[in-house]
Parts: structure tokens; sequence; C-alpha cells
């Protein structure tokens, strides 16, 4: 097995199985928590990671297996990176916007919205790492979401952020939900301004 990478959650490893490449993800044992709060914190982000992959009704990683503790297997994608494109296909946060919009109307939020978690495979575009992710109807949840996104243009695309923010909102938009959703954007931000003060 080769290690992908590893984070503060997980580590992630690529194995070849029956001639297939899948993804391993292995939540990591905390040794500063108590261990039966350890285990049940990762059984429980572990299942919810999982049921978020079955249910997913936009291109992701589809879900192999997953032992409902602290592992889950999953399709390999051999994409590219959304940060190295977007740059130069500003465009590409269209479709960005309006994978999102189908994903927040089946009340999904993904929680880690980066261009780092998002692959680019045969003009396909698949949003990855659901380690974070929950379900939600909430306009609050599904803005915080769009303002961590636009945080991430601001800092990793910050040559093309405003233009590829623009052409973000006219993919999001085909949300049914868009206009309640924005307006709550334009509340959340405000209320990251004002902190910003003190």
């Amino acid at each position: 097995m080769e290690i992908l990478g590893s984070g503060a959650e997980a580590t992630i490893y690529l194995e070849t199985a029956r001639g297939k490449r899948q993804v391993i993800k292995d939540r990591v044992r905390k040794t500063y928590r108590l261990p039966q709060l350890d285990d049940e914190l990762r059984k429980t982000r572990t299942r919810r990671e999982a049921n978020i992959l079955r249910k997913l009704p936009l291109p992701g990683p589809k879900l192999i297996d997953s032992d409902g503790k602290e592992r889950i297997v999953m399709e390999f994608i051999d994409g590219t990176q959304a940060k190295l494109l977007l740059d130069k296909e500003v465009k590409l946060a269209r479709t960005i916007g309006a994978q999102l919009a189908r994903m927040h109307d089946a009340g999904i939020i993904h929680g880690d919205l980066t261009t780092s978690n998002m692959l680019v495979k045969d003009n396909t575009l698949y949003f990855i790492d659901f380690g974070l992710s929950f379900t939600s109807k909430e306009p609050e949840h599904k803005a915080v979401d769009i303002h961590l996104f636009r945080q991430a243009l601001e800092s990793k695309h910050y040559r093309v952020h405003e233009r590829a923010f623009q052409e973000f909102l006219a993919g999001y938009r085909e949300s049914r939900h868009a206009d309640e959703v924005l307006a709550r954007l334009a509340v959340v931000e405000r209320r990251g301004r004002n902190k910003a003060k003190y």
C-alpha cells in the first residue's frame, strides 16, 4: 500500500485489489481523547461519510466498503486537482457552483469545500473528501459552505478569485433554493467582517 496523504483525521492509502486501484481511508486513533469517546467519534464520522458517499447525487468516489468503525474503501479517481486548473480555466468555477447546487438541494453540506478537494477527469468534475460532511437543509449551513469556498478562492486563486466567484454564483443559481441561500450568505459574511474588527 502507498500512502497518499495523512491529515488530522485520517491516513489515506492507495492499494490495488483484483486489478483495480482503490483508496482506503483509516481514521486514526487520538491518544489525547478518552478511548470510549475516540471510538465513538471515529465510528460516527465514518458511518456519516459512508452514508453521504452512498447517496451523493453527483460525480464522486464510489463507496466500495466500510467497516462502520474507522475504515472506508473508495474508488480511486485518477484526475487532476481543480486547484491546478482553475487559474487558467476560470469557467470551471461555474461547474463547481452547479455541482454544489445539486449537492445542497439533496441536503448534503461538504464542510471542506476547496479546489484541493475536487478532481477533474475526462472533463468531469468530482468532489472528494467528505470527512467533514453532514446532512442539513438549513440555509445557514449551505451559506457557510459557500463562504468557505470563497475564502479558499481568495487564498489560493487570488489572481482570478473575483471572476471565479462570479462564475461559481452563475452555476449555483441553478439551485431551487439559491435566492434564500445567497441572502443568508450575505448575513454570514457580514458576521465574519464584524468579528474581524475585534
